[in-house]
């Protein structure tokens, strides 16, 4: 008899205990224009290389070289319109003479922005993602890499 009228109260602060831990956990704070600001490299899915620089006021511009044309770069003031959470929307002007029509969308996190170029001139338009990090940490990983070759045996293994 004892054990029943326990049961109910135990139970009661199990979940009181339970969900006071939820709450306790708290998913990061989006990141802020100045949290972004910096310089971000990276490929996209057709092989061109992106630039994205931004000042602590989200403004700032990209550049991509695309891999069939090494000597036009695409050049576009960008300026970020919005973000939601971790979701990021760009106003896109063209700069350089050539440069196609594009929207610009992109989802951050602590370490990348995963980045959308919504091509407009063709036709309904298609998306092609990108991903992006710092420059400083791809310069700071690249380093390191080359710091191990050293560690490396002569021949890879098989």
């Amino acid at each position: 008899m004892k054990s029943t009228r326990l049961f109910s109260p135990l139970l009661g602060l199990a979940l009181l205990l339970v969900s006071a831990g939820a709450l306790a956990i708290k998913p990061p704070m989006p990141r802020t224009k100045a949290q972004l600001a910096g310089v971000w490299v990276g490929p996209d899915a057709w092989g061109a290389v992106l630039r994205l620089e931004l000042n602590s006021a989200g403004q700032g511009r990209l550049v991509v070289r695309d891999l069939d044309s090494k000597s036009n770069l695409a050049i576009y003031e960008i300026a970020i319109k919005k973000i939601d959470v971790n979701d990021l929307s760009f106003s896109v002007s063209p700069v350089s003479k050539g440069a196609a029509r594009i929207a610009l969308y992109g989802t951050n996190d602590s370490n990348a922005i995963d980045l959308v170029r919504y091509l407009k001139d063709q036709g309904d338009g298609y998306g092609v993602r990108a991903l992006l990090i710092r420059q400083s940490d791809l310069q700071s990983g690249l380093q390191d890499l080359k710091g191990a070759d050293s560690q490396l045996p002569a021949q890879p293994a098989r």
